[in-house]
């Protein structure tokens, strides 16, 4: 039985991330998956990206696109107006993966159950036992709210449709931090979400490890922001710094 094929579009913003987004397109070459392209759209980096993505080429159908330097949702909001896939598929550049099937199984995954928008499992390669207790917790309470009229899912790895990313607008540009889970919220209301179990990814710690327990305590509030202001979060207070933490050592 052969494959069927679905035409998908794979968008990697990022800014200053030339090491971990070589990483990256490097699993993305081992990626068993027909007919898909890559967008890595970038806000202006000081780094060599370029160099990096042209190293690619004869390799992936892979582009490299210009945001303005105005965060991550931008950033996939612009590399989303190149993309020709009928699937999207955003992936943070310091998100890595071994599993060749992987994107095969979150579009197969999605499919079966009727969703047009989706995310994948969370694991670290290299955590602590404090970091792997802290990011099950995590994972446990997402996937909670899967089940709820509010689902959420980081932007490290979210797959939807593109007819439903153009219906809802794409993601929120005035929204400085949680632009991702304001995302899946509108986008679930148009054909559902759900995570895919089958497929897993690796999510860099480098975060959490150079901000230590204040990314803690501003994420916990940003929660309570959420569910105490019926999830409007243009208006809160926490934002992300993109592209300010440290490159990755090969």
């Amino acid at each position: 039985m052969s494959q069927k094929l679905t035409v998908l579009s794979v968008i990697i913003p990022c800014y200053n991330d030339a090491t971990y987004v070589k990483r990256l397109l490097q699993a993305l070459t081992k990626q068993q998956f027909d007919n898909f392209e890559v967008i890595v759209s970038d806000a202006n980096s000081k780094d060599i990206i370029s160099e990096v993505v042209e190293s690619f080429k004869d390799s992936l159908d892979v582009t490299l696109v210009q945001s303005p330097p105005a965060g991550s949702g931008v950033g996939r909001n612009e590399g989303a107006t190149r993309a020709k896939g009928d699937w999207l598929l955003f992936l943070d550049a310091d998100d890595d993966m071994d599993d060749p099937l992987f994107m095969q199984k979150l579009v197969n995954g999605a499919e079966a159950k009727g969703w047009n928008t989706a995310s994948a499992k969370i694991m670290h390669s290299d955590a602590k036992w404090y970091e792997q207790l802290g990011s099950t917790l995590n994972y446990k309470y997402i996937k909670f709210l899967a089940h709820t009229k509010h689902p959420v899912a980081p932007g490290w790895c979210i797959l939807t449709k593109r007819s439903v990313f153009e219906l809802v607008g794409g993601f929120d540009p005035d929204i400085r931090l949680g632009e991702d889970y304001d995302y899946v919220i509108r986008a679930s209301r148009h054909g559902g979400f759900g995570f895919v179990e089958e497929a897993y990814y690796y999510v860099d710690l480098r975060r959490p490890r150079e901000e230590g327990f204040s990314l803690f305590i501003k994420g916990t509030a940003n929660e309570i922001y959420r569910h105490t202001h019926r999830y409007k979060i243009k208006k809160n207070r926490f934002k992300y710094d993109f592209g300010t933490h440290k490159a990755r050592e090969d």
